[in-house]
């Protein structure tokens, strides 16, 4: 119990519960009903205290009240109407006042969270054992270098006499094989092949049907009429020339050639 916090409460609610009652006096109450007008206002002031909230409009309502309770009695301030409306709705405004904090702190308390129980399934955890320092020196360490392991004598194996040991027989290795011989494959020689002669083939496909070997070639009357100013100035034309001309192969191109040497004159010059 702290004395010195009772005696300064005690006190302090002495002193302004005198005011307070003077106060309501002078206001007109009886002076035996007075003494409600400080008992509302400093157990007002002593709840808000302990609910901790709401301290400061009892505390500025006990300093108002003795303030003027104090300038009426110097004859500062005399009472008019005002100040005895103010005395006269102090106990109801308390009244209101100390009902509002009952009832937030019965809110609060059905609101608050219920303490969470451990299940009941829950098995005990023992508790481990502590260890003290005689029972920690009881225990050997373990030694950092452990001796090396002694091997076993080996037992010796019976001697065996060389004579007893029987004759194994092998049989004989094979032959070592002897590797085929590789045979190049050869391409066989097609019956009656026909390979053709390069440049025999061009863009046309007409093929020379009429070529005739040994004898006259019926283009050559047509190439001498065609070339006729080629062969009159002594020229001829080439194998290429008659080629593109006529679409023949190579072999009747020199054969007509040949044919139309004859009739050009002297100089042969390549048209």
């Amino acid at each position: 119990m702290d004395l010195l916090a009772w005696l300064a409460m005690g006190a302090a609610v002495t002193v302004s519960a005198h005011g307070e009652w003077a106060l309501a006096v002078e206001s007109g109450f009886h002076p035996l009903v007075a003494v409600g007008l400080p008992l509302a206002l400093d157990t007002y002031a002593l709840r808000a205290l302990r609910a901790g909230r709401e301290v400061l409009p009892p505390v500025l309502g006990m300093i108002a009240t003795n303030a003027a309770a104090h300038l009426l009695a110097a004859g500062v301030i005399h009472p008019d109407w005002r100040l005895i409306v103010a005395v006269s709705a102090i106990a109801p405004l308390v009244l209101w006042r100390v009902h509002v904090l009952h009832t937030a702190k019965a809110t609060a308390a059905a609101w608050a969270p219920e303490p969470e129980l451990p299940p009941l399934w829950a098995d005990p955890v023992p508790a481990v054992p502590e260890v003290t320092e005689r029972e920690a020196a009881a225990v050997p360490a373990v030694p950092g270098v452990y001796p090396e392991p002694v091997p076993a004598p080996a037992e010796p194996l019976p001697a065996v006499a060389a004579e007893g040991l029987p004759e194994l027989a092998f049989s004989p290795l094979p032959p070592w094989p002897v590797p085929a011989q590789q045979v190049t494959p050869t391409r066989p020689q097609a019956v009656d092949e026909y390979v053709p002669e390069q440049g025999e083939y061009t863009g046309y496909t007409t093929p020379d049907q009429d070529e005739q070997a040994g004898g006259a070639d019926e283009l050559t009357p047509v190439a001498a009429a065609r070339f006729a100013e080629v062969l009159a100035s002594g020229g001829l034309p080439s194998v290429r020339t008659l080629r593109t001309e006529y679409g023949i192969g190579q072999p009747r191109a020199q054969r007509v050639r040949d044919a139309l040497r004859p009739l050009s004159g002297p100089g042969q010059v390549a048209a």
